[in-house]
């Protein structure tokens, strides 16, 4: 079967929508969390969100929606927290990544909720998304397209100087708050693409060479999605192409435009000297 073939297949046909959705949009919020240093935010979001999927078992819910859910409240109290203890978010991050994980643990021996299906949420399945998956992931798909189109002014200066946003008249801790949120909402629907050991290839690696080749958050934004696409849909077909895994091509895919990037940086600087 060449490559369009798989396409006339809803399974395929989803992946399809995921990898455009994800590699154009969902990556954007990756330079959020690389430009406010909050690289290590997804481990805390990885940990809560194991706590969750536990308590969603508890309660004989899927799984995925309790993960989820924990991981848009850690993202949304994450900001707030660490203003009221006066600490880096980074450390706030820290207590909600080991509490929750000694809450989930304490879930799986004393409720005897079976660990092997709550850490499932962390083992991505592009081929195994349903159509509600497609809905969720296009919903927060529009939530960041908007963002940045409305409030590309408030990001901006949020991003380049909170303190200056302030005197502007910006709520830039708000601005950031919903931002983790956002963030936070958006690594969740990621891991379910890829799984999330193999988050960063969609949310960081095509924001990293955005904001290597742009000047201006238009452009590395815009950079940052192309990016993304070339990630996430040239990494679905090698997949189907060569019969290899899937979540595991697309992050290789990451890597290897990483990389390219670099160089043409790198070959752009010294050609500009």
């Amino acid at each position: 079967m060449n490559i369009i073939g798989f396409f006339q297949y809803p399974i395929f046909l989803r992946a399809l929508i995921a990898c455009l959705l994800a590699g154009g949009i969902l990556s954007l919020v990756g330079i959020v969390i690389v430009v406010l240093n909050l690289t290590t935010i997804r481990f805390a979001l990885m940990h809560t969100a194991l706590f969750g999927a536990a308590v969603a078992l508890l309660l004989a819910f899927p799984p995925i929606w309790g993960a989820l859910v924990a991981i848009a409240a850690t993202a949304w109290f994450l900001g707030p927290l660490s203003d009221k203890l006066s600490m880096d978010t980074g450390l706030a991050g820290a207590l909600f990544m080991t509490g929750s994980l000694a809450l989930a643990f304490f879930l799986f021996y004393q409720a005897g909720v079976p660990a092997m299906e709550a850490f499932d949420v962390f083992a991505g399945n592009i081929l195994a998304l349903t159509r509600e998956d497609i809905y969720s992931l296009t919903i927060i798909a529009f939530i960041i397209a908007l963002s940045f189109g409305v409030y590309y002014r408030e990001i901006q200066l949020v991003l380049y100087n909170s303190e200056l946003a302030e005197t502007l008249g910006i709520r830039s801790k708000r601005s950031r708050n919903i931002m983790l949120l956002v963030a936070g909402l958006s690594l969740g629907v990621a891991m379910r693409i890829v799984g999330a050991l193999l988050v960063d290839a969609i949310v960081l690696l095509p924001a990293l060479g955005g904001l290597m080749l742009g000047s201006s958050l238009l452009a590395v934004a815009a950079y940052t999605s192309l990016l993304g696409l070339i990630t996430t849909v040239c990494g679905l077909l090698l997949a189907l192409g060569f019969n290899w895994p899937l979540g595991v091509t697309i992050t290789l895919t990451g890597v290897g435009v990483l990389f390219i990037t670099t160089l043409i940086n790198k070959f752009l600087k010294t050609y500009a000297k």
